[in-house]
């Protein structure tokens, strides 16, 4: 999918992925009133460019991780409208590979991920102690076991 999608039908796509992610994981899609739910829904855009589906938002690294201002604003968008925009998941998209790694992980496992993708990607060849100090900077319960927790499934599945 291209990076420079039609906003309307980037919308619809992402209408999309939210029905997959409340078909498959369980996800309510209520970001009007819950930061839980704008949360998990950034995180989940964000991983989902690394299996095959980029809306094409760009992101800016905050404390909670990547963030995209686009995103939230189609998706505030969205949540005005009495029935979501219909469109279909890009064939590309490896929905099976993207279940599998944030299946059963909490928003502090997906905020981690997220980021050491983020900063993976910024500053490439970057050593993983490295990359640990730089996140541990905004995240300071961060432990290295956490850490490598996480870097060690994002490695299994050959993200970094």
């Amino acid at each position: 999918m291209k990076a420079c999608l039609d906003v309307s039908i980037r919308k619809g796509v992402l209408a999309a992925f939210i029905r997959f992610l409340r078909d498959r994981l369980g996800y309510v899609f209520n970001v009007e009133e819950e930061f839980d739910k704008r949360f998990l829904l950034q995180k989940y855009v964000f991983l989902a460019r690394y299996f095959g589906l980029d809306l094409g938002y760009d992101y800016s690294l905050y404390i909670y991780g990547p963030y995209s201002r686009e995103l939230a604003d189609d998706y505030y968008e969205l949540a005005g409208q009495r029935v979501l925009p219909e469109a279909d998941l890009p064939s590309g998209f490896d929905a099976e590979g993207f279940i599998e790694l944030v299946r059963g992980r909490d928003a502090r496992w997906l905020e981690v991920a997220a980021s050491i993708l983020a900063v993976s990607k910024s500053y490439r060849d970057l050593p993983e102690d490295e990359i640990y100090g730089i996140l541990r900077m905004s995240k300071p319960w961060l432990t290295r076991e956490y850490f490598k927790e996480v870097h060690e499934a994002l490695k299994k599945k050959r993200l970094i």
